[in-house]
């Protein structure tokens, strides 16, 4: 078979590269080792916030936020399950300069509060809180809905998506690239995208194609709240950055709590899946520092995921061969980013009017020590 643009990678990434090449009515195939959400992905904890010290990824981020919100009719009937809920973002004093730029700079909606954090937070303990900000437009969605739905749109207009199939190699020549799947079977394309979160070095890695890349293992813990406890939850996304964790509510009396500071090494081939009572333990002894209900609240499971993680902390898209391009190392924070940065990426592939800023987020960019800034001291998964 043969296709203009062929991606490896079916999270949401590459799903909504390959919607946005199809609704342009580009011969798009994506091929993946399981099926669409089954890695990273289905396993994210989807928040949705523009909150961002990169005002590229800010923007990006809020159109995102926007497609999420609008899911239905810009898929076609899909759901992605977003919940707005608001976020606010916890400070400590070594954040403050940095956290007023970055809310008076962004146009997200955001405001700072500084005397009057109490206030806005009664149901919290804001000891060593110095500032905070609030986005309205914050909140979480389904991670299998929305890349679902992106892979369903995706279909409708002609991409095929071969599910269970791994790619076991990659041959580029001058006429083109040719991906050898694990059934044996042969895909002639003008171009490839490899969107394939932590296995996305390895595959490249045959072309002479090194990326600095690493995989880490994240938990997530779900806990629940004692329904006496209702009139004291937290009803929006908290990312306590002084804290080292973000929250989300969740329907009924749950919540998740996860970390916001690099955690682990993995084989992403070979890791824990599964978490350990100690590591839901100290998400839930965090969390539960700030609130009175979360205190009496229980573990009652989570999970562990993976993060391709980039140098910066930063994403990495771009060209890294004549027809190869890459779009990995996301870090933790680019589920949100992936319906509008779909389009970006689709825009680089066929040449159709790239936003320059898009540069700054190439691979080329470590060779040359033009690394870019992100997050707020060692909370860098803020971006």
């Amino acid at each position: 078979m043969s296709y203009d643009v062929g991606i490896i990678g079916a999270g949401v990434h590459g799903v909504s590269a390959a919607f946005h090449l199809a609704r342009r009515g580009v011969s798009t195939a994506v091929f993946d080792r399981g099926a669409p959400a089954s890695g990273p992905t289905g396993r994210s904890g989807a928040i949705c916030r523009a909150y961002y010290t990169d005002p590229f990824l800010a923007e990006v981020a809020r159109d995102g936020i926007a497609f999420l919100a609008d899911f239905g009719e810009r898929t076609g009937g899909g759901q992605s399950g977003f919940r707005r809920t608001g976020a606010f973002y916890l400070h400590g004093p070594d954040d403050v300069a940095t956290a007023k730029d970055t809310a008076a700079r962004l146009g997200i909606g955001s405001e700072l509060l500084e005397a009057e954090i109490p206030s806005a937070l009664p149901y919290l303990d804001t000891e060593g809180v110095a500032v905070a900000v609030w986005e309205p437009g914050a909140g979480y969605a389904d991670p299998f809905g929305t890349t679902l739905g992106l892979a369903e749109a995706a279909r409708r207009h002609g991409a095929e998506i071969h599910v269970n199939r791994p790619v076991v190699a990659i041959d580029e020549n001058a006429g083109g690239v040719t991906v050898t799947t694990a059934d044996g079977s042969a895909h002639h394309l003008g171009a490839l995208l490899v969107a394939a979160g932590p296995w996305t070095a390895p595959l490249l890695r045959p072309l002479g194609v090194d990326l600095p890349l690493t995989v880490e293992r994240h938990v997530v813990a779900v806990l629940e709240h004692d329904p006496a406890d209702a009139e004291g939850l937290v009803p929006h996304v908290l990312i306590d950055v002084a804290g080292g964790y973000y929250s989300t509510p969740q329907p009924r009396t749950q919540y998740l709590v996860g970390g916001v500071v690099p955690a682990s090494p993995a084989d992403p081939d070979d890791f824990a899946r599964a978490v350990a009572p100690d590591e839901t333990g100290r998400l839930a002894e965090a969390a539960a520092r700030r609130s009175p209900a979360r205190r009496r609240a229980l573990p009652v499971g989570g999970w562990a995921s993976l993060y391709d993680v980039s140098p910066d902390w930063q994403p990495v898209t771009g060209r890294v061969s004549e027809r190869v391009y890459v779009d990995a190392g996301t870090s933790g924070h680019g589920f949100k980013l992936a319906p509008a940065w779909g389009d970006h990426v689709a825009r680089l592939l066929v040449g159709d009017d790239v936003d320059p800023r898009l540069a700054a987020f190439a691979p080329s960019r470590f060779e040359t020590g033009a690394e870019l800034a992100a997050g707020f001291g060692a909370a860098r998964i803020l971006g």
